[in-house]
């Protein structure tokens, strides 16, 4: 087997027959005449709209035989979700998908291409593609690792208030358009391919973390044992952003910086994990305030309203992040 794509599911449903019906339009034919074998893993972390039975009836009955199914049993996360299929996979490459993303072109062997060109001048790590919204728009899917300084920056608007400097930018890497392949700090884990070997000599994806930031970590293990990390700009997948965890934006922006606490206290001190939350609880107050204002004085009853929303999930985040801290 020379590729095993990885789905981790959880109550996403509505989006999987796209995800897997389009890796089937645009990777099955091409590979099946260049002779070049894949499975898609799905692991179901006890999903609870019938995700399991709807893959059952729809690719387990003996038309689709490259889907597997795991049911975990629980809901354990994306980083556990994600290791359990790396281990019952057999292909020598994995590629992490998100379930709300989808292929929309063939040439994936250009990746694979790639990835031999560049092992054979140094050791490689993770590859991303070129990620795009619904609107073809560019998903930015790279960024520079962590540090208190960029998260400074965020915390008090400077990375959006000049985006284009490479040092307040420098996280998000917003001076960059994207449209060029280049090495990088961290790719995203909505399109994560790497050699399997690799990614189980870089300890798999570190449990520790439910969901966020564990493809960070992994990029991070994998610069530190010497291995390039590269976005290849010639492969592009949509990716339907917050599409499996955009229903509770507090829920999903307090899991966001939870797992960033993780990152800097496992790899750094816990002193630096506390200087996070500071920095986050500043985040937060600052953005209440500023739609506060906005909401008190601005113009528009619709962006009034729109400013109360931010405001509320605001509150609601920092509760969330606080809690059991």
């Amino acid at each position: 087997m020379d590729l095993s794509i990885i789905i981790v599911n959880y109550n996403s449903r509505g989006f999987l027959y796209k995800c897997i019906d389009s890796i089937n339009k645009y990777l099955y034919p091409p590979y099946a005449e260049a002779g070049l074998k894949f499975e898609i893993i799905i692991v179901d972390n006890a999903s609870t709209d019938g995700s399991a039975a709807f893959i059952k009836e729809n690719f387990l009955n003996g038309k689709e035989s490259f889907v597997k199914l795991i049911e975990s049993g629980e809901n354990s996360g994306f980083s556990r979700g994600s290791n359990l299929g790396a281990r019952a996979a057999l292909g020598d490459f994995l590629l992490f998908l998100n379930p709300d993303a989808e292929f929309v072109q063939g040439g994936f062997d250009r990746i694979i291409a790639f990835y031999m060109e560049k092992s054979r001048t140094g050791e490689v790590g993770a590859i991303g593609a070129r990620i795009v919204n619904d609107d073809g728009s560019i998903q930015p899917s790279c960024r520079s690792f962590p540090t208190l300084s960029r998260q400074f920056y965020e915390s008090w608007f400077l990375s959006k208030a000049f985006a284009r400097s490479k040092t307040f930018g420098s996280y998000f890497m917003s001076y960059w358009d994207h449209e060029e392949t280049r090495k990088v700090d961290w790719l995203s884990g909505a399109f994560l391919f790497l050699k399997k070997e690799t990614f189980f000599s870089a300890g798999g994806f570190n449990e520790k973390y439910f969901i966020y930031s564990e493809d960070t970590d992994l990029c991070f293990m994998l610069a530190k044992a010497g291995c390039g990390n590269y976005y290849f700009r010639d492969y592009t997948v949509k990716h339907h952003d917050a599409g499996t965890a955009g229903n509770n934006m507090g829920l999903r922006e307090a899991q966001i910086w939870k797992s960033r606490k993780i990152y800097f206290s496992k790899n750094y001190s816990k002193t630096h994990g506390a200087a996070l939350s500071f920095l986050y609880f500043a985040y937060v107050i600052n953005r209440m305030t500023l739609s506060a204002l906005i909401y008190a004085f601005g113009p528009g009853r619709k962006r009034r309203a729109d400013f109360r929303g931010r405001a509320i999930t605001c509150k609601n985040a920092l509760v969330i992040y606080f809690r059991g801290i």
